[in-house]
């Protein structure tokens, strides 16, 4: 598996696939995915007293973003707006505070996630090449495969969540086995190292972007409810050898006559 797809909306492909300088995508804070149970853990630790137990979920709260300190207090009036759900609320909180996510998948032809990510089937299927996706993470570890489960990961005691910070794109990375079918890839990135667009999305997050070279751009595919302007445009950007794309024209997807699928259409269509 050489490829990771990314599901685009007509609208977006104008900024992954841009006239001019290289493409962007969004690095969504874990606070602002879409699935509500995102960084969801089972705590099985029972702290004597509630409040060493709200001054060590701190410490180690701070120590994954020491710019972004959390109080005893902190975690206090956590638990008292948010019941039993305290801990993994501000484990979302303070991990949105320096990370983001850009969501790939393995599978560019699943008619759900055409339905759900380029509004009805009328975008793009952008396939990015994984090895240039690997140079963009920086560090081992941080692209990886979601891991699909059917019970909410156990943590033992706070610590886990910084010791060894390789937990954290473990925590990370795993959803609820109801996902299973999205195959997903995710690029976690520092948010210092992304650009800032000074916007907020409707949850309040800023809005940060992960710069992608063009040539990293090796497919691209639409379907017969995407707009014929819009496949114009991407067809010409990708045909000015100035950009250096690595796919050099979109690729048509149509209905499959004898499954529910898409296939690939033929030169002629």
């Amino acid at each position: 598996m050489s490829t990771l797809y990314k599901y685009v909306t007509a609208q977006r492909v104008l900024t992954c696939i841009p006239e001019v300088g290289d493409g962007t995508l969004r690095a969504t804070q874990p606070a602002s995915l879409n699935d509500p149970f995102e960084c969801a853990v089972m705590t099985l630790y029972v702290f004597p007293d509630g409040e060493e137990e709200n001054c060590e979920l701190a410490k180690v709260l701070t120590r994954i973003n020491e710019r972004k300190p959390i109080t005893a207090e902190d975690v206090h009036q956590a638990r008292l707006e948010h019941g039993r759900l305290f801990t993994r609320q501000l484990l979302t909180q303070q991990l949105s505070t320096r990370f983001g996510i850009v969501s790939f998948t393995t599978n560019p032809r699943h008619p759900l996630m055409w339905s759900n990510y380029t509004t009805d089937g009328s975008g793009f299927v952008i396939g990015y090449d994984k090895e240039v996706l690997v140079a963009i993470a920086g560090q081992e570890g941080y692209l990886r495969s979601v891991g699909y489960a059917q019970q909410l990961p156990p943590i033992f005691g706070p610590i886990v969540f910084v010791s060894p910070e390789s937990n954290i794109p473990n925590i990370l990375s795993v959803k609820s086995d109801h996902w299973s079918y999205e195959d997903e890839w995710r690029l976690i990135v520092e948010l210092n190292r992304t650009i800032g667009t000074g916007e907020a999305d409707q949850r309040g997050h800023p809005i940060n972007l992960v710069q992608v070279p063009n040539e990293a751009v090796v497919s691209v595919h639409y379907t017969e409810r995407t707009p014929s302007e819009s496949v114009q445009l991407v067809r010409s950007r990708l045909a000015d050898s100035n950009n250096r794309y690595g796919a050099k024209s979109p690729r048509k997807l149509i209905l499959s006559s004898t499954s529910y699928s898409y296939e690939e259409a033929p030169d002629d269509c």
